[in-house]
């Protein structure tokens, strides 16, 4: 068995398709096929079902992929612990992120880490929240970047840095003027009750944003009209921008996104609701030191 039979029936077992597993691989489909229908038949047995166009895998595929991701795991802590080697400065630092917080995250933070580490190559992954903590728990990345959840996280993380959810709505709505100031805070204050009867767009259950607001909405008692769910931040905010609903985005978000009609934004809570942003890992000893670096210039730069 080689580390690519693992490597090449995860990508198949994530995507559940040839062509999506090959292009993930940087490989062509047919080059794939031919490689999984000969590790079959060196292995002797098969991984995977077919159905139409989706593939599944078998119960022994089950077996050696979730057997086959420990062996890739302590492959990789091998590889950091020897990469951390005093004299090496080389190495690979595999790191997760969701796509729109790494938009704007990975251009602030991977200039800065590459002057310091030119020869340490970055693998990023990029996908919701669910599937990049996902790539983390599964050995596939380092550790990921994300706000933390608010159910009970398994990986042991720690705090880059704390921003604020906000309420977003249209500037002509009527509710904004039922906003006050508050010394101390940035935006506007706006008690969230206020909003019990209007439609909301918001994030799927999953997502860790529609965690926060289902959180919002239960302190605050109540159970506004959801007008849409959608995993689409830009499209919520450009949704409540046009008068179509209100909707929740994090602050650092709205320095990111253009929307052609200004939309206005309020902190709520009591007085605010803020989220951290943090860096998850299996555990701290397993870090190699190229991620512990890239953590440290992460706090650095987002001070």
């Amino acid at each position: 068995m080689e580390f690519k039979d693992i490597e090449y029936t995860y990508a198949i077992s994530k995507y559940h398709n040839i062509t999506k597993a090959a292009e993930f691989l940087y490989i062509t489909q047919p080059t794939l096929s031919t490689y999984i229908k000969n590790m079959e038949k060196r292995l002797g047995f098969n991984l995977f079902k077919r159905e139409g166009n989706k593939i599944d895998l078998t119960y022994e595929g089950e077996v050696f992929i979730q057997e086959g991701l420990k062996i890739l795991k302590q492959r990789n802590e091998l590889l950091d612990k020897l990469n951390d080697s005093i004299n090496s400065e080389r190495g690979k630092l595999k790191i997760s992120i969701p796509i729109l917080r790494g938009s704007y995250l990975i251009p602030a933070i991977l200039p800065l880490f590459h002057e310091n580490y030119p020869n340490v190559n970055i693998i990023l992954s990029e996908g919701s929240s669910t599937q990049v903590e996902k790539n983390v728990m599964d050995g596939i990345s380092d550790l990921v970047i994300f706000n933390k959840p608010s159910r009970k996280l398994s990986l042991e993380h720690e705090v880059i840095y704390q921003e604020e959810m906000l309420l977003v709505m249209h500037k002509d709505h009527p509710l904004a003027k039922k906003a006050i100031k508050i010394n101390g805070l940035q935006y506007p204050w706006i008690d969230i009750r206020l909003c019990k009867d209007e439609p909301f767009i918001i994030q799927f259950p999953y997502q860790h944003t529609g965690q926060i607001e289902r959180h919002i909405f239960n302190q605050a008692n109540i159970s506004p009209p959801i007008r849409l769910e959608t995993r689409n931040l830009e499209a919520s905010i450009r949704l409540a921008s046009s008068g179509y609903g209100l909707t929740f985005i994090s602050e650092s978000h709205i320095k990111h996104i253009f929307c052609p009609q200004n939309p206005v934004f309020f902190s709520v809570g009591n007085p605010v609701t803020v989220m951290d942003v943090i860096a998850a890992y299996p555990n701290r000893e397993s870090l190699s030191k190229h991620a512990r670096e890239f953590i440290k210039i992460s706090k650095k730069c987002l001070e």
